[in-house]
């Protein structure tokens, strides 16, 4: 019975002095910026400083992740993992172009929010282009781009077929 007093009382202890710490650094706010598109962080160091960094510099400066607690550094850590899973490109704008079966794609850049137009045939071939786009974004142009192809085929065979009629008369 001894042992599990004390072992409460140490426990106490600890939880109490976790209470009371102070750390030297604390997050004010976290935001996304409008300029870059990247999420921002906006820290108070341990005097009146703030600065406002990147949350993957955040997460990779050592000596700046010492000055928070724990659950901090976790949500810090989650956060900036989450950003880095988020697509780097968007489509912003489908449009139909001059014939039936071809589409052209508005691209949106997610960190300077310039636009690109591009057909879904030439970014079907660009494999590192698409790992930058979402799962959706990327099966919607591999759709498009082979809805193109199949019809070019049938183009193709549908005029074979035309010329070997008029070749066997």
């Amino acid at each position: 019975m001894n042992r599990y007093i004390k072992w409460i009382i140490s426990t106490y202890r600890d939880f109490i002095s976790d209470l009371t710490k102070k750390y030297q650094s604390e997050i004010l706010d976290i935001y996304e910026c409008q300029t870059t598109g990247s999420t921002k962080a906006e820290i108070k160091l341990s005097g009146r400083h703030i600065i406002e960094k990147n949350l993957g510099e955040v997460v990779t400066d050592l000596n700046l992740l010492e000055g928070f607690d724990k659950k901090t550094i976790r949500t810090l850590v989650y956060l900036a993992t989450v950003e880095r899973l988020k697509p780097d490109y968007s489509i912003v704008v489908q449009q139909l172009g001059a014939e039936v079966d071809e589409f052209i794609l508005e691209i949106r850049s997610r960190n300077n929010q310039s636009t690109v137009k591009r057909s879904p045939s030439d970014m079907s071939k660009d494999k590192s282009f698409l790992s930058k786009l979402s799962p959706l974004d990327a099966n919607r142009v591999g759709y498009l781009a082979g809805v193109n192809e199949t019809v070019k085929e049938f183009k193709i065979k549908s005029a074979k077929g035309h010329s070997n009629v008029k070749d066997s008369i």
